[in-house]
């Protein structure tokens, strides 16, 4: 089991992270976080209210309440802080405590609603800039990226592997693959997010904040790639409580978690795992559409 902690925001960052850390200890968990390192600007996603969906979505899952009034602020009326400059130390304490940690954006608004439309110098600057700030902080280059929102190109899969990035989680499928592009195949393992998110699944097919955990941990199947993709905003604060029963129920059944270099690297020594492309298309429970591995059905992703 692979627990891929998504931070997003400026509290999610501040706030989410340390109540994660402190719970991963106390359960002797480790998991591998993903941060945006630049410009909070979450009042620009605000456009997306317009996409179908979007507000349903953020009704369901109690969204206003996890990101806050002043968050959905930032890049509107007020500028957006850089998110990693907010707390510095808190990466190199992640590290310490043996996580994994790596990069999720520099402007996560930015690239989840422009990366299809990026031009290769825009994208290389965004990496690079968060990647740079990243070694600043914590004196080594990163090794990992998830994208905000399963937002990838081959452009994208292409910078990632130029900056030395090798492993990934862009996508959302069952299993792992080496990314397909047009004209070849790249040695750079993409680990797709298998289980639904929390805001996918609450309010819908009967589950709440009450039950959302054995709902979750029912999903976990044993010799299948499991990966959960978790929130600093969310996870890491008002729904602690939700992640704190799925661990420990998972715990229970004596479940092992891995970070996802461990992943990676146990895949790799058990198999050669295949050439793959990707498609976009919408999944249950969320607004929009993501990269979804090649092959894969969204049914298998809702019980």
């Amino acid at each position: 089991m692979t627990l891929k902690v998504d931070v997003d925001t400026k509290v999610g960052f501040i706030h989410g992270v340390r109540n994660l850390a402190d719970l991963m200890a106390e359960k002797k968990v480790k998991a591998s976080y993903f941060l945006s390192m630049g410009p909070d600007n979450s009042g620009r996603a605000l456009k997306r209210l317009f996409r179908p969906g979007f507000l349903a979505k953020q009704m369901r899952s109690g969204a206003a309440s996890a990101y806050g009034p002043v968050t959905m602020l930032y890049g509107l009326l007020l500028p957006g802080p850089i998110i990693a400059k907010a707390a510095p130390n808190l990466p190199n304490r992640l590290i310490n405590e043996g996580h994994e940690v790596g990069i999720h954006a520099w402007d996560h608004v930015f690239w989840h609603d422009c990366l299809r439309r990026m031009g290769r110098a825009r994208l290389s600057r965004e990496l690079g800039l968060a990647f740079g700030l990243f070694e600043d902080i914590t004196g080594f280059w990163p090794g990992t990226f998830a994208s905000p929102g399963w937002q990838i190109t081959d452009q994208a899969f292409e910078a990632l592997f130029d900056i030395g990035v090798r492993h990934v989680s862009t996508t959302r499928g069952v299993r792992a693959f080496f990314p397909r592009l047009k004209d070849k195949t790249l040695p750079l393992l993409e680990i797709p997010t298998t289980l639904p998110t929390l805001d996918e699944i609450l309010g819908r097919n009967g589950v709440t904040r009450n039950n959302a955990a054995k709902y979750l941990a029912d999903l976990v199947k044993p010799e299948k790639l499991n990966v959960f993709t978790l929130h600093g905003e969310v996870e890491g604060r008002e729904m602690a409580f939700v992640l704190k029963e799925f661990l420990q129920r998972l715990l229970d059944r004596g479940v092992v978690f891995e970070r996802l270099i461990e992943t990676a690297d146990r895949i790799l020594s058990e198999t050669t795992p295949p050439a793959l492309g990707y498609y976009y298309g919408e999944l249950p429970g969320r607004a929009g559409d993501m990269a979804l591995e090649q092959g894969f059905a969204p049914r298998e992703n809702d019980k």
